[in-house]
């Protein structure tokens, strides 16, 4: 682990990049409505349940950090949670997400809104689960470095 020597932050990498600066959960809720604070507890609640993980705010948004970060919440409207999930796979889930970026066919981040508690459906705490694992680094084959899997995912291609 990495503690950047200017914000004091947490991180799995060496200068990992963040937005160096001192941001608190306590700041990113002020002034937001009682309903989107209660989405943002139950959406942490729902986490809790999966397994132990670090908030981290930054300027924009409170992420979910294990060993790396695999989740968000990136905004609180008046009645609406905006949040993503961090996963190696695209889930083509258009009841789910409404937008899914692709980090380089490496992470494919999912977007997803909650207006209810309801909206923590089984089906988005499969997902919230297989983002947990990311941030555990289960994806990672144990020995390998990270140029070594992207050739061997290049030779499986046919892509020497």
């Amino acid at each position: 682990m990495w503690t950047c020597p200017k914000c004091q932050q947490t991180f799995y990498h060496r200068n990992q990049s963040h937005s160096c600066g001192q941001f608190s959960v306590e700041g990113f809720l002020a002034g937001k409505t009682d309903q989107t604070k209660s989405l943002f507890e139950a959406f942490l609640e729902a986490y809790r349940a999966i397994g132990p993980f670090s908030l981290h705010p930054v300027k924009t948004r409170i992420a979910l950090l294990t060993k790396i970060r695999f989740a968000s919440v990136n905004k609180l409207g008046v009645n609406w949670l905006d949040g993503h999930l961090v996963m190696t796979e695209l889930h083509d889930q258009p009841a789910i997400f409404y937008k899914i970026d692709n980090l380089g066919n490496r992470f494919f981040v999912h977007h997803f809104r909650l207006h209810s508690e309801d909206d923590i459906s089984p089906t988005l705490l499969k997902y919230m689960a297989l983002a947990y694992k990311v941030g555990n680094r289960e994806h990672i084959k144990p020995g390998t470095t990270g140029q070594k899997r992207r050739d061997d995912k290049n030779k499986r291609k046919g892509n020497s």
